[in-house]
């Protein structure tokens, strides 16, 4: 009787080891996925980013500088007689170009962010394509993949055809499932600058931002699995770095420059 008792207990504190194994087994594989699935989804987004890319006519910023010199030289010799060569090819010419519609932007929120990449890769030899296209990060309802239910999910924009509408149209995919936190946050590259929860390069942004990309992203996710509270959440903060942000800060500073000249009477 008391081998039986012994074997008994033994049996009974084995199978709830055992039991114990397999559950804390199933959490961590469970773990695993989502932290699989939280590295994939900064894999993808850090891609995006690091190939944004702010796209400048650099042939109209001359122009526009040309004219502007032209402009001021008309001005200061303005009692003389006759006006130069060079004005008069301007004046006999054709008058300055309309400054080009800006289609590349980066609008940035606490969020979500969309904006202009050079991730776009032809599948077809010649085909009509940039290698540019807008690209878009954000939460937003779901179904789950097991059809239970929906749940929040990271998707990605795509879009080919660019427009002035950068945070519109395209096709989306899903990036990450049961999403808890997601949130966005831009900085410059400036030692003063501090990060920022919104970036705008449009009209609605900081002039400060205006026709300027970021220099760096921060991105702060966290996927919980809502159907096991037990199963521990997925999380990481990430700095990522716009790798040619093209913002150009040459042609800026040789138009201030050239304002400055001619506030002092100058060519």
């Amino acid at each position: 009787m008391i081998s039986m008792f012994i074997m008994a207990m033994l049996t009974v504190l084995i199978s709830s080891s055992v039991r114990t194994a397999v559950q804390n087994k199933k959490k961590l594989e469970a773990h695993m996925a989502s932290q699989i699935g939280l590295y994939d989804s900064l894999r993808i987004i850090k891609q995006d980013v690091e190939r944004a890319f702010n796209y400048q006519d650099v042939f109209f910023e001359i122009e526009e500088l040309a004219f502007q010199q032209l402009q001021a030289s008309k001005n200061k010799n303005t009692n003389n007689n006759g006006a130069n060569p060079v004005q008069q090819n301007f004046n006999n010419g054709t008058p300055p170009r309309q400054r080009p519609l800006k289609l590349t932007h980066f609008l940035g929120e606490e969020d979500s962010m969309h904006f202009t990449a050079l991730n776009h890769f032809r599948t077809q030899y010649n085909a009509p394509e940039s290698d540019q296209l807008e690209v878009g990060f954000f939460v937003d309802s779901c179904q789950k993949r097991d059809g239970k239910g929906r749940t929040k999910c990271l998707w990605r924009r795509s879009n080919t055809q660019i427009d002035d509408k950068v945070d519109e149209d395209g096709s989306r995919s899903i990036v990450a499932e049961n999403v808890n936190t997601f949130k966005l946050e831009y900085k410059g590259n400036q030692e003063r600058d501090e990060w920022v929860k919104q970036w705008r390069s449009d009209n609605k942004g900081r002039p400060v931002h205006r026709n300027k990309f970021p220099h760096f992203v921060r991105v702060e996710i966290e996927i919980d699995d809502k159907d096991d509270k037990k199963v521990k959440k997925a999380q990481a903060k990430v700095v990522m770095q716009v790798a040619f942000p093209n913002n150009d800060p040459y042609l800026p500073q040789q138009q201030n420059q050239n304002q400055q000249r001619q506030n002092q009477g100058g060519f």
